[in-house]
């Protein structure tokens, strides 16, 4: 419980701290270069942020990250700031209950962008590559490039382990490391070294037939078999087969109806779960989980989902369901959770958070709601439910 907690001040700590850079590189620098350029890489970013682009089984990239380093390279750290802003608040208005995450995303970017315009600085005077695909230009663009790259990875993956601590973070950063650097070299570090020699040479006509390009093979990807497959790979949990937050978050998109309220949300949490894992090790805790996956799933209808929300957090999200009917079935769970059969005479029980509401535009805060009264049941002894007032 407290993970989360340290999560969302992490994730805002970093957020300010990304801000404030933002805003010192916009008061002191401005705009230095071409104003058409600076919104050019600003509307670009903001059309690539969630796209990626795969051409082959081992070689993918997001042309959001190129984009980044190109208005880097060719604006100014003002003119990355400025793309960094306005995306910022585009996402801020397009997923307003998620915002904390996005300052996190946005502002390690920020500190990323800095660190890197920093390095270069420091050893080449600027980073406005001059004949970026000269040689001294592919190297300043190299370590341009890593170093926004190690920092990005580092706040990333010190997320990952406040969120799930049961891998050590220097375990978890090596592998984000490695499993990045696969395609780091052949697509990332030279796609950006083209797009900044695109936009010295050719500027804004010849960076948008670059990008567009670009967009021609993303759709070919979106429309192949390779991406149904990748899409539903990205919003399953790898280890218990439910829903991951992504599945969850695209749930709620495609199912909310007035027609299917009133809607309720399980919060379901393994009671000292750390102590468990202790006792009988991390690969049977795995097990335990994918068994409670598995029961949760016999609870829920077939428009009804089960969440992996995170470590041994699960949601159960109702439809057609008043507050009493999610308290009977938060109870059966309780139960049946207790009374389950557990391999080498294990026994674990959970609490549970409910919520539920009437109104559509509520939906939303449910997961909240319900998170907050998991708290109460954990204070109250675990093992148990806990109701919050329904969301009206």
């Amino acid at each position: 419980m407290s993970n989360r907690r340290s999560l969302r001040a992490y994730e805002w700590v970093t957020g300010i701290l990304g801000l404030a850079i933002l805003i010192q590189a916009v008061a002191t620098q401005g705009i230095e270069s071409d104003r058409l350029l600076v919104g050019f890489w600003a509307l670009a970013h903001l059309f690539f942020l969630d796209k990626t682009v795969s051409l082959a089984p081992d070689v993918a990239f997001m042309p959001g990250y190129p984009i980044m380093i190109a208005a880097l390279c060719t604006t100014g750290l003002s003119g990355a700031a400025w793309l960094i802003i306005t995306s910022l608040i585009w996402c801020s208005i397009r997923n307003r209950e998620e915002i904390s995450r996005i300052a996190f995303h946005m502002g390690s970017a920020a500190i990323a962008v800095a660190a890197a315009n920093i390095i270069v600085v420091a050893f080449w005077g600027t980073t406005d590559l001059v004949g970026p695909l000269s040689a001294d230009g592919l190297i300043c663009g190299f370590v341009l490039i890593l170093t926004y790259h190690l920092v990005l990875t580092g706040a990333r993956s010190l997320r990952l382990y406040i969120e799930d601590p049961k891998i050590p973070f220097i375990s978890r950063l090596m592998r984000s490391l490695r499993k990045s650097l696969q395609w780091f070299m052949p697509s990332y570090y030279l796609f950006s070294m083209l797009l900044i020699h695109l936009a010295q040479t050719g500027g804004i006509i010849a960076s948008l037939f670059f990008l567009s390009a670009i967009y021609a093979l993303w759709r070919q990807f979106y429309l192949s078999q390779a991406y149904e497959e990748e899409s539903t790979r990205a919003a399953t949990d790898s280890l218990t087969g439910v829903a991951n937050r992504e599945g969850f978050r695209r749930h709620i998109h495609d199912t909310l109806n007035n027609a299917r309220l009133p809607a309720a949300v399980l919060f379901v949490d393994v009671d000292d779960f750390k102590s468990f894992n202790d006792e009988f090790g991390h690969e049977f805790g795995d097990e335990i989980l994918c068994i409670l996956a598995s029961l949760l799933k016999k609870f829920v209808r077939g428009d009804d989902l089960v969440v992996r929300w995170g470590g041994e957090e699960f949601i159960v999200f109702l439809w057609n369901t008043s507050i009493e009917q999610a308290f009977t079935v938060a109870e059966r769970i309780c139960k049946a959770v207790r009374n389950c059969e557990l391999p080498l005479g294990a026994e674990i029980t959970v609490s549970i958070g409910c919520a539920g509401t009437n109104d559509i535009n509520k939906v939303s805060q449910l997961v909240a709601l319900a998170d907050n009264a998991l708290y109460r049941a954990k204070d109250a002894g675990k093992d148990r439910v806990y109701v919050a007032a329904t969301c009206e």
